[in-house]
């Protein structure tokens, strides 16, 4: 007699987008044999491989829309008579809070879902200030089990949301490290090889203010006075991308900057790189990062919550604001946390801008300070392949 599939269902908004899209792909890619993944969108968009069936439910945006999406999914229950349903992704998981009759598993991608960061004014601490004012039992929706993908993130919920041990479950990012390393050996095209060609460094990240790209570009600006061949590469999109240009040419850097867009698969860039900068204000578990290193890249980091950390230095205590000079860490660079406050190009650098042009130009400098890390990289890279991080997603997902 054949066994029966067991199933399980993902809620997420999309499949377009970074961190949590990629590993909602990865989950499906590397299921067990025996397991269907099905997914359960509010939007059609799918930038990401996957395997199963999808079911569009529609966006909402009212009390009612969401009523009318949540009995979507319950049909979509009762016919599919899943396992375990995994909500991902802010709506994601506002849907599964109520769930019947399932096993449900909610996962919290970024640092901001758990705790403020050290943003100006009420608006960046009020979902923070909701959880805490509201319940976190309410607002996690009882589920059977959280995962997060920090150990920083899984303090914060036990400490400060007063979860128990046991319900919160640390699982890092997966990321298909070879894949990475196939793709970064495509070719970037004639028009863009003379930029790669010299010292460059490249980030990647949505053009949003969790990433505090204009923090980069202003200290790149020092950098340039020190390294006349250096130029800056910014991959992403976003709202801020209007005032990063505008920023770029007051500082007349058109020619060493480069808002390349958004890219499926940048690696090829990367790899091509000298050096990859990760100026974020706070963060989750960041897949950039990880990439970087797949494709065998140096990386510079803020010590920003959670995530950079936990990568480069695992085992070390989180500095974050304290920290107030480069650390040398043992798979890359940990740098203090911006600001996060908005400049003009005519203001002055910050202290901590300063300190990243200067650690920067020491580094294109002096390349051998970088050799030690290149060579570490894809092995660290390694730690995170999806094959081995997904089996830890099936133990939770499929636990009777």
């Amino acid at each position: 007699m054949k066994a029966e599939r067991r199933k399980v269902v993902i809620v997420i908004p999309s499949l377009t987008g970074a961190g949590a899209e990629r590993v909602a792909s990865n989950i499906s890619l590397y299921a067990p044999k025996g397991v269907e993944v099905i997914y359960c969108l509010l939007r059609k968009k799918i930038d990401y491989p996957i395997k199963g069936k999808v079911y569009v439910l529609g966006d909402y945006k009212t009390p009612i829309g969401y009523i009318v999406t949540l009995l979507k999914l319950y049909v979509i229950l009762l016919k599919e008579k899943p396992h375990a349903i995994l909500g991902s992704k802010g709506k994601g998981r506002e849907l599964v809070r109520f769930c019947p009759r399932v096993r449900r598993v909610v996962r919290l991608e970024g640092y901001l879902d758990v705790m403020p960061p050290k943003l100006h004014g009420i608006k960046g601490k009020l979902p923070y200030l909701i959880k805490r004012m509201f319940g976190s039992r309410f607002i996690f929706g009882n589920a059977c089990k959280i995962i997060a993908n920090s150990y920083q993130m899984k303090r914060v919920l036990l400490e400060r949301h007063r979860l128990s041990n046991d319900l919160v479950k640390v699982i890092y990012n997966p990321i298909d490290v070879s894949k990475v390393r196939n793709l970064m050996k495509e070719s970037i095209g004639n028009e863009l090889e003379e930029f790669f060609n010299g010292q460059t460094i490249i980030t990647v990240g949505r053009l949003e203010q969790q990433k505090g790209h204009w923090h980069l570009i202003r200290a790149f600006s020092l950098v340039k006075e020190q390294v006349a061949e250096a130029k800056l590469v910014i991959i992403g999109d976003g709202k801020l991308r209007a005032y990063l240009e505008k920023l770029i040419s007051g500082l007349k850097m058109r020619k060493a900057c480069l808002l390349l867009g958004w890219r499926r698969h940048p690696f090829k860039y990367m790899a091509r790189s000298t050096l990859f900068c990760f100026p974020s204000l706070w963060e989750g578990f960041p897949n950039a990062i990880i990439e970087a290193l797949a494709c065998g890249l140096p990386v510079m980091s803020a010590d920003c919550l959670s995530g950079p950390r936990e990568i480069l230095a695992p085992g070390t205590r989180y500095k974050v604001y304290h920290l107030k000079k480069p650390e040398y860490a043992e798979y890359g660079i940990l740098m203090p946390v911006m600001d996060g406050k908005f400049y003009p190009a005519s203001d002055p650098l910050t202290w901590q801008e300063e300190i990243w042009a200067e650690e920067i130009i020491r580094c294109l400098t002096h390349p051998e300070k970088l050799s030690d890390y290149r060579a570490k990289a894809v092995s660290r890279a390694r730690d995170f392949d999806a094959e081995k991080i997904t089996k830890r997603y099936f133990e939770v997902l499929l636990k009777e």
